[in-house]
């Protein structure tokens, strides 16, 4: 485990080698790491620039070589897409704008080695509008609160967003929506230029993702598992952010609102224990304690929890809605101490959406 939080380190520029030279089969179990938390491709860029005495033999990085030429390979048709679908929205009446993913990769030294996930568009036009012509495509395609699948690629999986997140707490939610509500002219004029000159799209801008990539974050936390692939997206974002004294407190003022400050120091703790993180670019006081939980959190679970042992599913048939529902909630409690209102508001938001879903044709 320490030669891949030094391995970080050497990523982010904060160390210049590993404190020991690692043979074969401590390689094999620092790769087995890097892929649970999605981390081959900038990971590979900190090997790179390891002293050559300390990098893995000529295999096993030719290996690993070809594992990244892949990701880039997958970022380039992912970003191909992105502005194929960007314009057929715009042209079709959508305005509209990329979350996360491809847009958050050219904060990275190397936009290409991040390793991609689908494709998530903030659609204007409010649910119903963006619902009808999700299902004029798809008239099966079933709805969740925020967002419906949109299988427009073969290979590439895209999501429509009514809205970019979500929070259990109805009061908080109504918030948060607002919040969304406000910023979402701009950001969806936000374009930049994606790599190798693959075109122009609309993607969030480092501003909003101050908030929006934090709270993305906090519900992968709550629903699933998060991995060090979001918390590494973040160190980015707040790499590129202003650290003027006004943006600090427009960002607390927000997070206070959302009830999110307890996790904002819980992330702070991780930016500056794994990535050094430099005191200019905190946003609030780093908190040892939740960032110590937080980080046992990330290294169990893994990327949207796929190797957290204690709550996967272990049934041989297809899980019921029944059993997936508390399952779910037993995994909540353990944030109760940490994020209370959030767990407590779980469940009534789970059963309202299911009822809502019912009532308006979603499942």
């Amino acid at each position: 485990m320490q030669a891949f939080f030094e391995l970080i380190e050497v990523t982010t520029g904060k160390r210049a080698a590993l404190s020991e030279t690692l043979n074969e089969a401590q390689w094999e179990t620092l790769l087995q790491q890097i892929k649970e938390q999605t981390l081959i491709g900038p990971l590979y860029y900190g090997v790179t620039k390891l002293p050559k005495e300390q990098q893995p033999d000529a295999e096993f990085m030719l290996s690993w070589c070809a594992m990244v030429e892949r990701i880039k390979q997958i970022n380039r048709r992912m970003n191909a897409a992105a502005v194929k679908l960007y314009a057929r929205l715009k042209q079709d009446g959508f305005n509209n704008v990329l979350l996360k993913g491809q847009g958050v990769a050219q904060l990275y030294p190397d936009p290409l080695l991040r390793t991609p996930g689908d494709l998530d568009y903030w659609i204007a036009g409010g649910r119903e509008k963006v619902v009808d012509y999700v299902r004029h495509y798809f008239p099966t395609m079933p709805v969740v609160y925020h967002h419906m699948d949109f299988p427009v690629f073969k290979d590439v999986s895209v999501e429509a967003h009514f809205m970019p997140s979500w929070m259990y707490s109805y009061f908080t939610n109504k918030r948060l929506q607002a919040y969304f509500s406000e910023h979402e002219a701009e950001e969806m004029q936000h374009e930049v230029e994606l790599p190798e000159g693959a075109g122009r799209i609309a993607v969030s801008s480092v501003s909003f993702n101050r908030i929006y990539i934090l709270v993305h974050t906090y519900r992968h936390l709550l629903d699933e598992g998060v991995g060090l692939r979001q918390v590494l997206d973040y160190y980015f974002v707040l790499k590129h952010s202003k650290t003027d004294a006004a943006t600090k407190a427009e960002t607390v003022r927000v997070l206070r609102r959302l009830k999110m400050l307890r996790f904002a120091a819980a992330m702070m703790y991780v930016q500056q224990e794994l990535f050094g993180l430099e005191d200019e670019y905190l946003i609030v006081e780093p908190n040892e304690r939740e960032g110590r939980f937080f980080l046992d959190e990330i290294m169990e679970a893994g990327n949207f929890g796929h190797h957290d042992s204690r709550y996967l599913y272990k049934g041989s048939d297809k899980e019921s809605r029944k059993h997936y529902f508390f399952r779910k909630q037993r995994r909540n409690f353990r944030f109760l101490t940490h994020y209370p209102s959030e767990v407590l508001w779980h469940p009534v938001f789970r059963i309202w959406q299911y009822f809502w879903r019912r009532k308006n044709g979603y499942l």
